[in-house]
């Protein structure tokens, strides 16, 4: 059931996407605003500690709940909806296009050999985070290929290690609510929700993490991948955006984030005398190409693991 669901659901995406202004978005958006205003707004030096993670506990546990009692009510009278509703689910909480356009508009406008287009198209996407207008053709390439790495993760690769687990469909909105509350409540600026969510969602995403930073490796350069997860996630603050952007530098063979201090003679002498290993820079420098090829290793990573699915499947149906 899981791989036709999700099989269904990715075909629907293509054509109709899920946009921003989706009522589902819109739905779960208020949600999360409305916890939010309840448990920090109303105080003003924000929630509390220990609100913050009573705040957490009802904007994400309640809907798991009420999804993973209707999948299972479903499941004991009428398995045809429960199919139905793992699709619908499926459809709205995970697939490219709720990423994929941004990312494709910074790409159009760096063939087009059009850089301000590329700018102008990097800052929406972005947002007021990041400032643009000074951004050079490699550093625009650079950013696209994070944020589009981070958002194949959150939306496709670590939603689908959820949808997989017994829980179903109710895993899906329990890691995108909390995905999704980690990034809203920290623009509120309400420093105990945000870290509340934060957290909640480090213990959801550290497993899924570290399977696409393996499967990366798996469908792309296995050796650059495994290096630079190895040695060159410093270069990231997130511990967890670390590891998948250092799997996926490497298995694109590409240079991402901060570039490295080399060390100077003396400290090289140092580390040679004490045995230490020195850690480089590996791969080349972003470009037009390399976003192409960014978008072969997404879609490689999720074909691999559709028909790992589908074989696991066929292989429940023999058994």
């Amino acid at each position: 059931m899981s791989f036709f669901s999700i099989l269904l659901a990715l075909i629907a995406e293509q054509y109709r996407p899920v946009t921003a202004n989706h009522w589902v978005r819109r739905m779960s958006m208020g949600w999360l605003d409305w916890i939010a205003k309840e448990f920090g707004a109303k105080r003003e030096q924000g929630a509390s500690p220990v609100g913050a993670r009573m705040a957490c506990l009802i904007a994400f546990i309640l809907p798991t709940l009420i999804v993973f009692g209707l999948h299972i009510a479903f499941m004991m009278t009428y398995p045809i909806l429960a199919f139905l509703l793992n699709v619908l689910i499926a459809y709205f909480f995970f697939g490219f296009r709720q990423f994929s356009h941004s990312f494709t508009a910074v790409h159009i406008a760096i063939q087009n050999h059009d850089l301000p287009a590329a700018r102008q198209a990097l800052a929406d996407w972005y947002g007021p985070e990041l400032d643009t207008s000074r951004l050079s053709e490699v550093e625009v390439i650079s950013f696209a290929l994070e944020k589009a790495i981070i958002g194949a993760h959150r939306h496709v690769l670590g939603v689908l290690f959820w949808f997989l687990l017994p829980i179903g469909p109710a895993g899906v909105v329990l890691y995108r609510f909390a995905d999704t509350a980690s990034q809203r409540w920290t623009q509120m600026g309400d420093f105990h929700l945000s870290q509340a969510a934060r957290h909640f969602f480090y213990v959801l995403d550290w497993v899924p993490a570290r399977m696409t930073a393996m499967t990366f490796a798996i469908v792309g350069n296995f050796e650059g991948a495994v290096y630079a997860w190895r040695y060159l996630t410093q270069k990231w603050s997130d511990s967890l955006n670390a590891i998948i952007l250092a799997a996926g530098s490497g298995a694109l063979g590409v240079r991402l984030g901060e570039p490295l201090s080399e060390p100077d003679s003396d400290e090289a002498l140092r580390m040679a005398e004490a045995g230490e290993f020195a850690v480089y820079e590996i791969g080349l420098e972003p470009s037009g190409r390399t976003m192409r090829s960014a978008i072969g290793l997404v879609w490689r990573t999720v074909i691999f693991c559709m028909v790992l699915l589908a074989m696991l499947t066929i292989a429940l149906w023999l058994g």
